[in-house]
C-alpha cells in the first residue's frame, strides 16, 4: 500500500518479502506507486496472467479502468459475462497489487465508496485525488 515516499514503500515491501532485491526498477515502481496515490495518472502495464479464473478476469477488467473514472461491481460483473456480484467484490478484494489494478476505482451501484483493503479513507483520498467528487461516501455526479 502507498506510504509517504517511496522508500517506506520499499521498506514494507522487504519486511513482507525477505527475498526482495532492491534494483532500478522497483525503485521506479515504488515512486510510481506513490505519485498514483497522490493522484498523477501513471500508467502501469498490470501484467495479469492469462488465465481463464474468475478472479484472473476480475482483474483483467478492473486493470481497464481509467484514471478519474469509477466503474460499480455491477458493471464490472456484468463485463465479464456474470451476475456474480458479491463475487467480484470478492475478487476484487484479492487484489495483490492495488493502485497498479486500480481496484479503488470500483464502488457499489447506488454510488457509496465501499470497501477497500487499505480502509475507506485510503479509498476516498484516492479518488478524490483523481478528481472525483464525494460527499458523504458517496460519488456525486
Amino acid at each position: 500500500m502507498p506510504k509517504a515516499d517511496e522508500k517506506s514503500v520499499l521498506d514494507e515491501i522487504s519486511n513482507e518479502y525477505a527475498s526482495f532485491k532492491l534494483s532500478d526498477e522497483y525503485k521506479q515502481y515504488a515512486k510510481d506507486v506513490c505519485m498514483a496515490y497522490h493522484g498523477k495518472n501513471i500508467y502501469f502495464n498490470a501484467s495479469i496472467p492469462d488465465k481463464n479464473d474468475f478472479k484472473s478476469k476480475v482483474l483483467q477488467e478492473v486493470a481497464k479502468i481509467p484514471y478519474g473514472e469509477i466503474r460499480t461491481y455491477k458493471q464490472i460483473s456484468e463485463s465479464i459475462g456474470t451476475k456474480a456480484y458479491r463475487a467480484v467484490g470478492t475478487a476484487i478484494g484479492r487484489n495483490p497489487l492495488p493502485i497498479i489494478i486500480p481496484c479503488h476505482r470500483v464502488v457499489k451501484s447506488d454510488l457509496h465508496i465501499g470497501g477497500f483493503f487499505g480502509g475507506t479513507e485510503m479509498k476516498k483520498e484516492m479518488l478524490e485525488n483523481e478528481g472525483i467528487c464525494i460527499v458523504n461516501e458517496k460519488i456525486k455526479r
